[in-house]
């Protein structure tokens, strides 16, 4: 859309445009700019300010984040609060007794060392806002090529040429991981050879950049990393009224219609394009006992469904964005921040190849080149 926009000819090309194992398809809908880093903070301001302006095509709904900190993670917060302030970011500081008193569901304080709330962060519906863009760019000269895979590309001073194949029918989810990921042959499929030449190339495939990267002889620094999410009933109570909770456990949840989104990320879960769901043996074993400790209002919890997504975890927790080679852009491993970043991210980028340089949003904070000069964007306030 960013590119579109500016008046450059852009062609997307996407093995599945309908996202089904993407992360947008499978996010958890939370959009905060609470953060540590400034680069972060920043992207995300520029991203939250967009959303509002389009609040009700998106679902926007700007609840804010209530974030629970024991006294471990408390000092780090406070650290950072002078931080956020100065970069635009409202955020208050919170007693135990003042988060009962704002949320009163929360009725089992220990831990609690403090908290923090962000009134201006919130939850947006990520496949609405990918159609948002997608519309956008089409009105401004975009096209999509679905269903196609590049399977070599060679760049020169002249251009970029990529080899591309598509296939003539939708691939089945196992067919897509195995593509995807090089791991194993996939299935007979039919399908049409062609070649595409462009300027430049920006490689944005999320937790699939590995595959993309080797096409251009590029080092990956990240991995893949499952993240289930559960759907969960309670009668007893509603969290309509608030945005997302994060625990001290790292669990986090907000209200989901008639539901409660929860979610918990162990910090053991091996790398990999693993989508298995444990189903209601994860609910039992991470997600209810966590909400029942801190809320007696959760005691009946009952699993309905729910699904598992990936995050492409980068070595210090931030996305890769930049240059990452002569004619070779890449915008990528957002580490759970690609839809709270990617109004911003994506002008950023745009700015940078069509400008050659950032002008409002400067992103060089997140180039590759980083983990060479040994300049990382740590980000720890990281669920």
């Amino acid at each position: 859309m960013a590119l579109a926009e500016r008046g450059l000819k852009v062609a997307v090309v996407d093995i599945d445009l309908s996202g089904r194992l993407s992360s947008s398809e499978k996010n958890a809908g939370g959009v905060r700019a609470t953060w540590w880093q400034p680069v972060n903070i920043i992207l995300c301001r520029v991203s939250i300010a967009y959303y509002r302006s389009i609040r009700n095509q998106v679902g926007f709904r700007q609840k804010g984040y209530l974030w629970l900190y024991d006294e471990r993670t408390w000092a780090g917060a406070c650290a950072h609060l002078g931080l956020q302030r100065s970069l635009g970011q409202p955020i208050e500081e919170l007693t135990p007794s003042m988060v009962h008193a704002r949320v009163p569901e929360i009725d089992k304080l220990e831990g609690i060392a403090g908290a923090t709330f962000s009134p201006e962060d919130g939850l947006i519906n990520p496949n609405l806002l990918k159609e948002h863009y997608r519309s956008r760019s089409r009105a401004a000269g975009a096209i999509y090529l679905d269903r196609v895979y590049v399977h070599a590309a060679e760049v020169d001073s002249h251009g970029v040429r990529l080899q591309c194949w598509q296939a003539s029918s939708a691939l089945s989810d196992d067919a897509l991981t195995r593509l995807m990921s090089e791991d194993g042959p996939g299935e007979p499929q039919l399908g049409t050879l062609f070649e595409l030449a462009a300027s430049v190339v920006a490689i944005t495939t999320g937790a699939w950049s590995d595959n993309a990267l080797r096409l251009f002889g590029l080092r990956n620094f990240t991995a893949p990393v499952r993240r289930q999410l559960c759907l969960v009933d309670n009668r007893q109570t509603n969290f309509a009224n608030y945005g997302m909770i994060v625990d001290t456990s790292g669990l986090y949840f907000h209200n989901e219609g008639a539901h409660i989104l929860a979610g918990y990320s162990p910090p053991d879960t091996p790398p990999g394009h693993n989508f298995n769901y444990d189903g209601e043996t994860f609910f039992i074993s991470e997600i209810w006992p966590r909400m029942f400790a801190r809320m007696s209002c959760c005691e009946r919890l009952r699993h309905i469904t729910g699904w598992a997504g990936l995050y492409e975890i980068s070595p210090d927790r931030s996305a890769i964005l930049g240059r990452a080679a002569p004619r070779i852009f890449e915008a990528h491993s957002f580490s759970g921040r690609g839809v709270m970043q990617s109004y911003g991210a994506g002008q950023a980028l745009a700015e940078l190849i069509a400008e050659g340089r950032y002008c409002r949003f400067d992103a060089s904070a997140l180039t590759r080149e980083r983990f060479e000069r040994g300049a990382l964007v740590t980000e720890e306030l990281h669920i």
